[in-house]
């Protein structure tokens, strides 16, 4: 006999058998028994949920011969019969997304049942129909045939149109809970007598992150080859990030060890595991510490949550880059460097971890009035640029600019400055003078970032374009509240400031200091 893999093995055959989704399976089931069937369905929620498996087990329920109690019986004609039953067509719109294809399927659903009450349609991946082929299907959607019946699967339903979603009832299936899933597999490996750790089971179930199928697709692989499942098996087949890791790199976040964050991103990113599956642990991680009350200081909980947002804002980013793990180092090892940021955070912090060090405190005191005067001096340095992008600032300018800076973006696509994309993205151009540009970005972080390295990228960009502007960056808060005082005090007229007479007049550390935070020295990442 050949063998089948495991999560086709275990596929669950009748609702009795599905878990994980009971508030689903009770409407349909209710809706079998009261014969109140929707003509359409839509099934959406993570890939392994069950989505495409509850689909088969309402198609074959519903033209069960004895299914008065909402269960098929599995044992008529009609249940035995199933998987070859002509009344019950499944479609993948991955490979059939074209107008063609529906329009086969519009003059096929004219069609009775060959010899079922009800002809079933399971559209899979229906987000991936295209536009002229939705348009050819909404007519059929919307008035089928009495006999038919449509369930369309998908993982992104924000991807179908409001005209079909609109005709169907949506059934979003949650992730399968940890619970429920490791019960699951340790029931799996008991029938298959597979031994394995219960550690090892904790690791695949965390690995899974809500997927039965995932779940079962990664026990199928490691059991095939080792007598003996251990969570060291997992780890080295699957990259798996364990907390001895996290709470490493988190340390180093927290000093701010740049060269550290830098080999440990290097070390994860090297194990194989994703950019959007390191974000989701490190976020697991940092939560837990928040709950278990291990982060107590109000200092700690602001740095967590500064990271947390910054996690936040890199995952919208992630389509947009060759290397999300390049956006990763940017931010993690920014969260601590920048003074006006973290700097309350990081003089806190380093006066905590010092208390019990006399000298250490002193030394850390010592250092109040060079950050004070580094923090004012960026002050005064983002004030000359603010008030120089209003001087002679006009809409014609802007536009002329957007065209040159949307380009400018179009061409940061070479390996060589992925650091500089990484910089730049999302940055919107809101006030544009002859000499000065003020961006706004979404979060604070981001602002910060390009204010840092506001050097770097003047000078690629005033180089590429013969240009001689110069940038400021300030977070969508900032930007809004500027605006308000342009607004207020219309008739205020911006007088140019000259910002390399005000640093040679100016020889004050705060001054030099300044001159750092926009740019001289510059962090860089290639």
């Amino acid at each position: 006999m050949d063998y089948k893999v495991l999560y086709r093995k275990y596929r669950p055959k009748n609702f009795d058998e599905l878990v994980g989704q009971d508030s689903i399976k009770d409407i349909l089931v209710n809706s079998i028994t009261s014969n109140k069937i929707a003509h359409a369905y839509i099934f959406t929620g993570l890939r392994g949920t069950g989505k495409t498996s509850t689909a088969k087990i309402f198609a074959k329920t519903l033209n069960c011969l004895n299914n008065s109690s909402g269960i098929s019986c599995d044992k008529c004609e009609m249940c035995i019969n199933y998987n070859e039953s002509a009344d019950i067509i499944e479609i993948d719109a991955a490979s059939n997304n074209g107008v063609e294809e529906i329009r086969s399927l519009r003059d096929s659903v004219k069609i009775a049942p060959y010899n079922s009450k009800y002809k079933v349609y399971i559209i899979d991946e229906v987000h991936m129909l295209s536009n002229s082929a939705w348009n050819a299907f909404l007519k059929t959607l919307e008035e089928p045939p009495s006999h038919v019946i449509f369930i369309l699967a998908t993982t992104e339903i924000n991807k179908i149109p409001d005209t079909v979603k609109s005709r169907c009832q949506i059934f979003s299936f949650n992730k399968i809970t940890n619970d429920i899933m490791f019960e699951r597999l340790n029931d799996i490996c008991k029938k298959e007598k597979i031994k394995i750790e219960e550690a090892a089971i904790i690791e695949i179930v965390k690995l899974a992150r809500g997927s039965l199928r995932d779940a079962l697709s990664y026990l199928d692989k490691v059991s095939k080859f080792n007598e003996k499942i251990t969570v060291s098996i997992i780890e080295n087949n699957f990259g798996v990030l364990n907390e001895k890791k996290l709470n490493d790199l988190y340390y180093d976040i927290k000093k701010g060890l740049i060269n550290s964050i830098n080999d440990k991103i290097e070390e994860i990113s090297n194990l194989g595991i994703t950019p959007l599956n390191f974000i989701n642990d490190f976020i697991d991680f940092l939560l837990n510490k928040i709950i278990s009350k291990e982060a107590t200081s109000l200092n700690e909980i602001n740095l967590i949550k500064e990271i947390l947002n910054s996690l936040n804002s890199i995952i919208s980013k992630f389509n947009s880059v060759l290397n999300p793990f390049i956006l990763i180092k940017i931010e993690l090892m920014t969260i601590n460097y920048f003074p006006g940021n973290n700097l309350e955070n990081s003089k806190s912090l380093i006066i905590e971890e010092t208390n019990q060090n006399k000298s250490s405190i002193e030394s850390s005191i010592a250092i109040e009035p060079i950050k004070n005067a580094e923090e004012n001096s960026v002050n005064v340095i983002k004030s000359i640029r603010i008030n120089n992008s209003f001087v002679n600032a006009s809409k014609n300018n802007k536009e002329e600019f957007n065209k040159v800076w949307n380009l400018y973006l179009e061409n940061l696509n070479l390996a060589d400055e992925l650091s500089l994309l990484g910089y730049v993205e999302g940055a919107n151009a809101e006030v544009v003078s002859n000499t000065n540009v003020l961006f706004s970005f979404k979060t604070g972080n981001e602002a910060l970032v390009f204010n840092k390295n506001v050097i770097l990228i003047e000078n690629v960009f005033n180089e590429k374009n013969k240009t001689r502007y110069k940038f400021v960056a300030l977070s969508t808060k900032e930007w809004n509240e500027e605006k308000k005082k342009y607004i207020e005090n219309k008739n205020k007229k911006y007088e140019f400031i000259n910002e390399d007479e005000i640093k040679k007049d100016n020889n004050s550390l705060a001054s030099d200091l300044a001159s750092n935070i926009f740019g001289e020295k510059l962090v860089e990442f290639r």
